[in-house]
């Protein structure tokens, strides 16, 4: 059964491990955004409708066509994710998986050996550009290395709420602060 650990995060502990339940954030110019969105499609579907008889499949309409298509898949996975997405960390002492779901179907799965798992960290949020003083929560994020990569998730996540996601991981498996004193120690061990 999942419990509140933090803000918007769930948690459950699973045998050995845990499993958290970390929700996209919604954007707040999501509503404009579909707002948009739904009129452009709707008069395009309107003008295609009422001129297909006149001006037949001409390369300019296949064009239109196409581009709204794609236009609009890509919008709805947006959405989709916006509202109904949501990443769920399982770990346990010996593997950590991110996995990212939307409305119950997993899109993505990654998993990597906690060991290689290094330099966790919270990135905070960046300042707005145009305001200087105010900082946009959306850009928030925790990130680690692993496998030679930089890996991100739970964009918009607060301190607050990583700082207790980093409490519960920590209790099942201690991670090496940085790199530098990982590669210090395998030079003095080798």
């Amino acid at each position: 059964m999942l419990e509140t650990l933090a803000g918007r995060l769930k948690w459950e502990r699973t045998g050995l491990g845990i499993r958290v339940v970390i929700p996209a954030r919604l954007d707040w110019w999501i509503v404009p955004a579909a707002l948009f969105a739904t009129a452009v499609i709707g008069v395009d579907c309107f003008y295609l409708f009422n001129n297909l008889p006149d001006v037949g499949l001409s390369p300019l309409v296949w064009i239109c066509i196409v581009i709204v298509l794609i236009g609009g898949v890509v919008f709805i996975c947006w959405f989709l994710w916006s509202v109904a997405g949501k990443t769920i960390l399982a770990m346990d002492p010996f593997e950590l998986k991110l996995e990212h779901q939307v409305i119950g179907i997993e899109c993505d799965s990654r998993r990597f050996a906690t060991y290689d798992v290094k330099c966790l960290r919270y990135i905070p949020p960046v300042y707005i550009y145009a305001f200087q003083t105010d900082t946009n929560p959306a850009t928030s994020k925790i990130q680690f290395q692993a496998k030679g990569k930089t890996i991100r998730f739970a964009r918009g996540i607060t301190e607050r709420e990583a700082c207790a996601l980093f409490d519960r991981m920590m209790e099942i498996y201690k991670f090496p602060k940085n790199l530098e004193s990982d590669s210090a120690a395998t030079i003095k061990a080798g």
